[in-house]
């Protein structure tokens, strides 16, 4: 498809892993494997995985938001790593023990830098990614369908 793909690959998550020193849950692997650009209930965006193929849709990835990003430096000083921002300065993360993130997603808060649990949680990360897949999906079926075909000459 031109401009990328709506998902990532497990080479690109390997990438992102080897630049944050850090492994991802089989969990959050999947949640990139299904689609790369999640929105969550409660404005959150869920980063998605860099992708050199459609790096202005992928600009806000995780590798970038961790390394780069406005917060990042500090929340990796915290041993976390971020996973989504909702645009106030608060974050969605995951802690980190020995370059391994742990499945449980937390919300960070930034004024008081407070960690509470994200309720709903990477199931509920899963189900969105499902939903924007599925929707992204109908869509180009709809577009595929109404787009006249070029008609080759008959024989």
């Amino acid at each position: 498809m031109p401009g990328g793909t709506t998902v990532a690959t497990a080479a690109l998550i390997d990438e992102a892993e080897r630049e944050l020193c850090v492994v991802f849950p089989v969990e959050l692997r999947a949640v990139w494997l299904t689609h790369k650009g999640t929105e969550l209930p409660g404005g959150w965006r869920f980063f998605p995985v860099f992708d050199p193929g459609n790096p202005r849709k992928t600009a806000g990835s995780v590798t970038y938001e961790n390394l780069r990003g406005a917060w990042g430096m500090h929340l990796r000083s915290l041993d976390l790593v971020a996973l989504a921002s909702n645009g106030t300065g608060n974050h969605l993360v995951m802690r980190v023990v020995d370059g391994v993130a742990i499945r449980d997603i937390l919300h960070w808060n930034h004024e008081t830098e407070k960690l509470t649990r994200w309720k709903p949680g990477i199931d509920a990360v899963m189900r969105s990614a499902r939903t924007s897949a599925e929707r992204l999906a109908a869509i180009r079926a709809t577009l595929m369908k109404d787009t006249p075909r070029a008609r080759l000459p008959a024989r």
